[in-house]
Formats: C-alpha cells, structure tokens, sequence
C-alpha cells in the first residue's frame, strides 16, 4: 500500500465521499469475487458488497490503522457473506464470475473447452466445502491475504486458519482423486 493510498483512507476516515468513491471502485470487484466465491449467487453478492462498503462507511471510525484497510474491509465481507448464508440456503450456478488461474490455453478450441471443465469442475468442489473451509480457500488462494491476515479477517487463531487450509486441501484432494479429476488438474497447473 503506498502512501496515496494511505492518505485517501484517511480522507475516507474524515468523511470524504470521494475518497470513499475511490476505495469503493479500487476494491469492488475483488470484493465480488470473494463474496461470490463465499456464496455461490450472483444477486446475493452483489447485496454483500454493497452491504459491505455502507458498513464500512458507517464504521469508518472504527479502523483502527489505515495499512489495514483491505483486512478490515474483507472482515466486514466475510461477516457480511455468512450471515447471508445463514438467511439464504440458495445457490444459483454462474459461470461467468471465476477464471482459476490467469493461465488460459491459448488456439486450440479442444484444450481451451478442456481448462474451461477443469476450471467449473474445481469451482464446484471448492463450493460444496463446508463453508469456513471455502472461505479460508477464497481468502488464501483467490485473494492472496497471509495466514496471518485471514485470521484477523475471521476472527479466529493463526492455526486455526492453517488446519483449516489443510483441511480444505486434504477434502479438494479426496474429491478430485473421487472424480478423477485430481491428475488432470495438477497438469494443467504445472
């Protein structure tokens, strides 16, 4: 985080729309992804976001440290996100949200429909997790956040965190190896 970006959250902090406007555009569609990722629904999503950035809005006075705006912000979603869950058991498929991996298969039109199964095939077994495991998922390997971080974000121990990645890894890898999909993934990825 530089140090423009500091000085727009503290802006953020004092009130200023625009700087709020900027943060919201800056973290908006990683914000989506994530609560997408948590969820499963589109509609859904876009109610956790928007949900999101008001309660960050409204709280602002509570961030504590400017450098941890994006952690604060994504334990505002991931909150937000479970108690959806929790009111909402529905699920709506969308195929048009999540690209695993920058990596595509460029030209050849068999291959490119090949990673694109391969892709929905691990979407949808990271999506039946049980849902901290799939969250602790999205925060890791789809957001980058540190170990460290994702248990400020969930409230929750660093170990907790880290058993619950290998958890959720150790699940992945049954699930895979049950479809068959397990190798066929991991050579596509190397």
């Amino acid at each position: 985080m530089d140090g423009t970006e500091i000085e727009i959250i503290r802006s953020m902090r004092r009130g200023e729309e625009d700087a709020f406007a900027w943060l919201f555009h800056k973290y908006q569609a990683k914000a989506f992804r994530a609560a997408w990722l948590i969820t499963g629904n589109t509609a859904d999503s876009e109610d956790i976001v928007q949900e999101t950035f008001l309660k960050c809005y409204m709280e602002r006075g509570r961030l504590k440290e400017e450098r941890a705006f994006e952690s604060w912000l994504f334990q505002i979603l991931t909150r937000t996100a479970w108690r959806h869950m929790k009111k909402n058991r529905r699920e709506q498929p969308s195929d048009q949200v999540l690209k695993i991996g920058e990596k595509t298969v460029q030209g050849n039109p068999l291959d490119e429909a090949l990673e694109r199964e391969l892709r929905e095939d691990l979407l949808a077994e990271v999506r039946d997790l049980d849902v901290k495991q799939r969250t602790v998922i999205v925060l890791y390997y789809f957001n980058q956040f540190s170990t460290k971080e994702i248990s400020r974000i969930m409230g929750c121990m660093e170990g907790t965190v880290k058993s619950r990645l290998y958890t959720a890894r150790k699940n992945l890898k049954e699930r895979l190896e049950r479809s068959g999909q397990e190798g066929r993934y991991e050579e596509r990825t190397v």
